[in-house]
């Protein structure tokens, strides 16, 4: 089993959206695939996928209620997925060294638990930290980002745990933004793929749905594919789920596969 925190040093910049999208396109490629919302205080992978509340969490198996199996979701596409609570009010009896036996637990049923870690380096990030065989660091292209990821690198380079590398994301292909090459020089590790800022992707989160199955050939979702494809190695996921063709197009097409020319 691969572990992979997606981690980063400040909120907003699409760590969320990055780790359940990718989920989905690995269990796609007929992996198994976990994703888990280590996010206890701002919980959104369920929000995402259109589940507003759900009666077992990850705070219910920190706080010593449940196993992690009891919290496990079937969601889209054959992905699976552990949500965390909505409300902070119990924040404080969670234990966050529960976590890694936790998620260890997981192995002998995943190809892959990708884990969303809060953006901070406090002791929720860290536990999520040291969960991972590997950490994916996302950032944006402004230099307080990049100041951030670097926070974010020493706290990994201190736990061991290995950077597989970065996500740029959120790209306008400026020229004022921090050249990958550059970034990979600073950072230590390589560039692992840069994702455009899209309005799809604000659509499909409004309307609660991944955006690479609403909008599998959206800009952002065939950058995100071709990250996928470095994760799997030579094992290429499957392709973008083609656009619907509209009626007219529809019937064009079958009208040439019957009548075209031979």
């Amino acid at each position: 089993m691969r572990s992979i925190v997606f981690t980063s040093g400040k909120g907003g910049v699409g760590k969320t959206t990055i780790a359940l999208n990718l989920g989905l396109i690995l269990a796609r490629a007929g992996k198994r695939v976990t994703v888990v919302d280590a996010d206890l205080q701002m919980a959104n992978l369920g929000i995402m996928l259109g589940v507003d509340a759900a009666p077992i969490t990850l705070h219910n198996v920190l706080a010593g209620e449940n196993v992690i199996a009891d919290a496990i979701y079937q969601g889209p596409a054959g992905l699976k997925y552990v949500p965390s609570g909505l409300s902070t009010e119990r924040l404080d009896k969670l234990d966050y060294s529960k976590l890694p036996d936790a998620i260890k637990s997981l192995g002998e049923q995943n190809d892959f638990v990708i884990i969303d870690s809060p953006p901070s380096l406090g002791k929720d990030a860290e536990a999520a930290m040291k969960c991972a065989t590997e950490a994916v660091i996302v950032m944006t292209p402004e230099p307080s980002s990049l100041a951030d990821a670097l926070k974010v690198k020493i706290m990994a380079d201190r736990l061991g745990t290995k950077i597989t590398g970065i996500i740029l994301n959120m790209s306008y292909g400026d020229k004022t933004e921090i050249k990958p090459e550059d970034l990979a020089s600073v950072m230590e590790a390589p560039v692992l793929g840069v994702l455009p800022e899209d309005r799809e992707v604000r659509r499909s989160t409004a309307l609660q749905q991944p955006v690479v199955l609403r909008a599998g050939e959206s800009p952002f979702s065939k950058a995100l594919y071709a990250f996928a494809h470095k994760i799997l190695g030579e094992q290429a996921p499957v392709a973008p789920p083609k656009a619907r063709k509209g009626l007219l197009a529809s019937i064009m097409s079958l009208l040439n596969s019957l009548f075209g020319k031979r």
